[in-house]
């Protein structure tokens, strides 16, 4: 009997701590998300979407862009532009931007806060001197699964005054283009190469004297859906940025990523990095090089 009431006394101890609990994410209302950047000799582009709340689930992405937005372009705070529109949430300014002169957005949309960026510098770039591109092995795998391993050869320059670097390689296959991803890797595991866009200041890059950088790299692109003797031609892009781009690295956040894929985007749990007031994104510029290489 005694042991018959200790369990039942067990029974009921534990099932009083069971409870259910109502946990609130707070959600401050929805709010425009920007990702807009643009280089110098370049227009600005801007994506606008909108904030969705915490655990929402959005059967049409494309719903959340944000159409009838007035998206202003000031320049050292002075209005110079009003963006045109280009459907569905994509927005252009009709200005040119120049080197070493700052930037910054203003956006209002109806039923939505207004938003205003950080403002940004259009950095001087660096130059491309030469870039090479050889096939180094193809795997195949199955009649869809090829990995195509590439040797890559970038002499270049470096900006002194903005030495925040990406490489960025485009293949030309036909009217397709495909970009591969460029990363800088070591034989030995004790050094770190990749060091938050201070490129040319990787242990893993060359100096060849006179301001003159050589990065050597295998770069592998797979899953392709071509054989090397497709492709016409190879863009390399050099991009140098402001020091905005460290600040976006060192917070964890994933530039490539978000602009690839901005939708949907939660305001809740708070993101890592955001220059914008009002709403969420970031405004950064940048200034591209680029190299050709015919292989045709």
């Amino acid at each position: 009997m005694l042991k018959n009431i200790v369990l039942l006394f067990i029974f009921f101890t534990f099932s009083s701590c069971i409870k259910d609990v109502d946990y609130k994410l707070d959600f401050e209302g929805s709010k425009m998300v920007v990702f807009a950047g643009g280089g110098a000799g370049q227009k600005l582009g801007a994506q606008i979407t909108r904030t969705i709340a915490p655990l929402t689930k959005v059967d049409n992405p494309d719903s959340l862009v944000v159409n009838n937005a007035l998206v202003e372009l000031f320049e050292n705070g002075s209005l110079i532009d009003t963006l045109s529109f280009l459907g569905n949430g994509l927005y252009e300014s009709n200005v040119i931007l120049e080197e070493e002169k700052t930037y910054s957005l203003k956006a209002k949309a109806k039923n939505l806060p207004n938003i205003i960026s950080g403002s940004d510098i259009v950095p001087i770039g660096a130059k491309i001197l030469d870039a090479k591109i050889e096939v180094e092995s193809v795997d195949s795998f199955g009649i869809e699964d090829i990995y195509v391993h590439f040797n890559t050869d970038i002499k270049t320059t470096k900006s002194i005054k903005y030495p925040f670097n990406s490489v960025w390689i485009y293949l030309h296959i036909g009217d397709k283009v495909r970009q591969i991803y460029y990363f800088l890797n070591s034989e030995s595991n004790f050094i770190e190469c990749e060091n938050c866009y201070r490129l040319l200041d990787s242990p893993c890059v060359t100096k060849l004297g006179d301001n003159t950088y050589e990065l050597i790299n295998l770069v592998s692109d797979y899953e392709a859906d071509y054989l090397p003797q497709d492709i016409d031609s190879v863009q390399f892009v050099f991009a140098t940025f402001s020091s905005l781009s460290e600040k976006l690295c060192l917070s964890g956040l994933d530039y490539e990523q978000l602009i690839n894929n901005p939708l949907p985007f939660a305001g809740n749990p708070s993101v890592n990095y955001s220059n914008v007031e009002g709403g969420y994104g970031f405004f950064a510029l940048s200034s591209t090089d680029t190299l050709t290489v015919k292989l045709k």
